[in-house]
This record gives structure tokens, sequence and C-alpha cells, in this order.
């Protein structure tokens, strides 16, 4: 375990908290640079509307009276009301007068949006930086988020003050995000069509004062976080952070990381996206992830599954897993990548299961695992109570995995939703989860009768990708055990 992950009393944030507090939960907005032009500040300050934020807003621009129907300042000390949360969108060179700005009109947080500071890897970009990092680190208020980001939701304020004009209808939740990328916001329109909602998330860009360990450490604490999720292409202050991530397991809030730059080509990339420092130490991130119990993902999608695994999966009482499906072909896919993943055990059925289950199945069906029910069990309600009242019975297993076909929701009063649905009340110890082997929405008939569910959870969706969420949901609740 890493040397510092116990440290947590001697990681100091009662300011960090209370300032971020304005990032979240601001009762004035300012956008800075807004006019009536398209633009990512006018974007924001849409957003901003569209979200129904109940606070004050205000756009800040000497060159118009009016953004829309958003009153328009000619600068911040002109802002009627006080605020909470400025939104910097200006050129970076007017960066540093703003902040100084901000900080004598006791701005909660400013969140610098503008592009052009170390990410331009150039003299003149890393320079503006430092200045911005000094200002920062000799300043208490405003606290600096920043520079490079796209913005910050919070689905409970509701408050969505991002760039992004696609914006999903508003589903609030528990899952958090803290993003280096400002694109990675989007991870927001899947999880919320498969019915799985947002708290808060937070763009952090290059970093130059709020880190992502910071904003983990205020996740912990959060009431309306249970899962922290993090795109991250190096941990600046791997000290904190250690502290930050053993706080959130010590309230039960699993975080899962996108860590990207394990390539050489890639960390050159980094460089021109957020000039993070951190880049270079991936090999030593991803030990320190792994000492810390992190759950560690290669793509946005295994982050999406993950969540989603999380959201359907509780603790279970072990790893043993069975599968049940229609289909052999399925079957045999699941059951390789069981095998091949460490956490996950494929159960082994006993002989006296077995001869329990043929006297049930058609025989047309195998009765070992993977089962094989075949598709004349589709239909016979009675068949497919007594095989899951057999297996629930049974003990042999821990977590029962369904094969779908497609990604569709099973109905409650379906053969197999009724099935399920006993064997869920009769053996509560059991985890069942549907899966889906094939991906994305099925026709429109299910987009309109909205995600696919069962129990009103989300069912997985890809054969690979489920199975990976699955294993590192049932490692991470062996460790928290």
């Amino acid at each position: 375990m890493y040397s510092h992950a116990q440290k947590s009393d001697k990681l100091d944030t009662t300011n960090v908290k209370r300032n971020l507090r304005s990032l979240f939960e601001p009762d004035g907005v300012a956008v800075i640079g807004a006019s009536p032009k398209p633009s990512l500040a006018k974007n924001i300050l849409n957003s901003i509307v569209s979200s129904g934020f109940a606070g004050k807003i205000a756009a800040v621009n000497p060159n118009y009276a009016k953004v829309d129907d958003v009153d328009c300042y000619s600068s911040i000390s002109n802002v009627p009301f006080h605020i909470d949360l400025a939104v910097l969108c200006v050129r970076a060179e007017n960066i540093l007068a703003l902040l100084e700005e901000c900080k004598q009109q006791l701005v909660g947080v400013a969140q610098i949006i503008s592009s052009g500071f170390a990410e331009l890897d150039s003299e003149e970009g890393r320079t503006r930086q430092q200045q911005i990092q000094r200002w920062a680190n000799d300043s208490t208020t405003p606290v600096v988020i920043g520079p490079n980001t796209l913005g910050v939701i919070n689905l409970h304020r509701p408050i969505i003050a991002v760039g992004d004009s696609k914006t999903p209808e508003i589903v609030p939740g528990a899952v958090s995000g803290v993003f280096q990328s400002g694109q990675m916001i989007t991870m927001m329109h899947p999880l919320m069509g498969r019915g799985i909602g947002i708290s808060k998330i937070a763009t952090t860009g290059n970093e130059v004062s709020v880190t992502t360990a910071e904003l983990i450490d205020f996740f912990a604490d959060d009431v309306q976080t249970k899962v922290i999720v993090s795109y991250c292409e190096g941990i600046k202050d791997p000290e904190n952070f250690a502290i930050a991530c053993t706080r959130a397991r010590q309230q039960g809030k699993p975080v899962i990381m996108l860590r990207v730059g394990a390539h050489p080509e890639v960390r050159k990339g980094i460089n021109r996206h957020t000039a993070t420092e951190a880049a270079n130490t991936y090999e030593r991130d991803i030990r320190l992830l792994d000492d810390l119990g992190v759950i560690t993902v290669d793509s946005a999608e295994d982050l999406v599954e993950t969540v989603v695994a999380f959201n359907a999966c509780r603790r279970p009482r072990g790893n043993r897993v069975a599968f049940a499906s229609f289909s052999g072909g399925m079957g045999n896919i699941m059951a390789d990548l069981i095998l091949s993943t460490r956490s996950l055990k494929l159960a082994s059925f006993s002989n006296e299961l077995r001869m329990q289950l043929a006297e049930v199945l058609p025989r047309f069906s195998n009765c070992f695992n993977p089962l094989d029910l075949s598709a004349q069990s589709a239909f016979d309600t009675e068949i497919l109570i007594r095989c899951m009242q057999l297996l629930g019975r049974s003990g042999e297993f821990d977590i029962l995995i369904w094969g779908k076909d497609l990604p569709m929701s099973i109905e409650d009063e379906s053969p197999v939703g009724l099935a399920l649905s006993q064997l869920m009340a009769q053996y509560p110890e059991v985890i069942v989860m549907p899966v889906s082997q094939m991906t994305g929405p099925y026709r429109d008939i299910e987009i309109n009768r909205g995600p696919p569910m069962f129990a009103g959870r989300a069912i997985l969706q890809g054969t690979a990708v489920s199975v990976r969420a699955l294993g590192k949901v049932i490692a991470w609740h062996a460790l928290a055990s």
C-alpha cells in the first residue's frame, strides 16, 4: 500500500472545500467575454440559462448591454450582485488582470476556459502559465480552476456551465467526474441514456491550482456522490492524491480512472493538450493507482460500462459466476471471457445440480455452466422458474449473468422477468446481472420506451466490456471487504 495512503488526517482541505462550493453551488455566475457571436462563451451562457439555473447570471463585455436576454456589464466590478463563479473566456494575455479584478470583488472561484498557456509548448505560453500559477499560489481567493477547461456541471443545483451545446435532458444522480479533457464530459450522454444520473462534473485542464486530487477529496465528502470517475493525464500531487483516494474508499466510493499516456508518443500529445508535467510518470502513477485500489480502465467505453456495473452490482458474497441464456454461442463467448478475468471464477456445477437441471430443462439444453437453456425454454415460464429455483437453492455460485441478444429491457411480466424476479426475491444473496451481446439502441421502439433496464437497473451491454467491468467491480468489492 502506498506509504502516504493512511495519512488522511494530514490533508487540510477545509478552505478548498469551502471555496469549491462556489464552483458547484454558486448563487451568482458571470461569464466574462460572452457576446452575441457564436463562441464557447456564448455556449456556456446559453447552457447556464437553459439548464434552469435559479441563481443570478451576468455577462461581462464592455461592447454590449445584453447578450440575448442576459444583462451584460462593462466590467466585473459593475455586476450588481456577488459573483460566486466567474467563467473566464477571454484572450490568455488578459487573464491575469481579470483574476486581480476577481480578487478585488471577492469572487469565490474563477474557472479559466481560455487556452494559450503551457499547452502551446512555447516560451510565451509557459511564462503565461507560470504567472497564473504564482498568482494562484499567492492568493486565497478566488480559487483558480484551469486554465484550458470546458466548464462545470452540477445537475442537483442544477447548473450546466459548459461549452457543449448538446446538453442532454437533465438526469441528476450519484456519479461525479473530474476530467482534464473537456470532451470527456460527453460520458454523461451514454450514462443518462442508460438511466444513470450525474451529480457533478469538473474540468480541470492544465491544473495550475486545483488538481484532480483536490476534487476527488471534495467528492469523497459529497453526499450526492457515490461513484467518482476521472480522466487524467498525470497525477501532479501523488501524496494528496493518495490521501484523497483513501478517503473516498473509506466512504465506500469507488474511484474509476482513465489514465492515458502509456506510450511515449501519447505523452507528446499530452504536452500539447494540458502540458501536464506528470505525463512522464505513467508507470509510477499506475503502480500508485493499483496500491490505492483505484479502478483503472483503458477506454471511455470501459469507463462508462464500469459505472453501469457498479450501478447494477452490489457487493457479492463471492466471485463465482454462472451464465445462463438461450444461446450456446454467447455462453461460450462469455465463458472464455470469464475464465480470462483474474477476479472472476466460472462456477463448476456439481453432478447433483446438473441432474436436477436435466429433469427440468428440455433435452436440447445443456446442464453445465455456461447454461444453454435452448430456445424452447424461452416461452415456458414454469421451466424458467423451476430452473432458477434450482440454481438459487444450490448455493454453487454468487453471480448469475443472464445473457441477452440485444440491449432491450426485460419486462417484469415476461417469462424471463418472472423467473429472475422470483430468484432475486427467494435468494437475495445472489447477484443477477443481465448482459446483452450487442450494444447500442435497438430500433426506435426501444429508444422511445427508455433505456434497457431490468428491476430498475441498467442492463450491461457488450460481452468483453461487460465482463471487464464486472471483474473490476468484483475486485474492488473484494479489496473493500
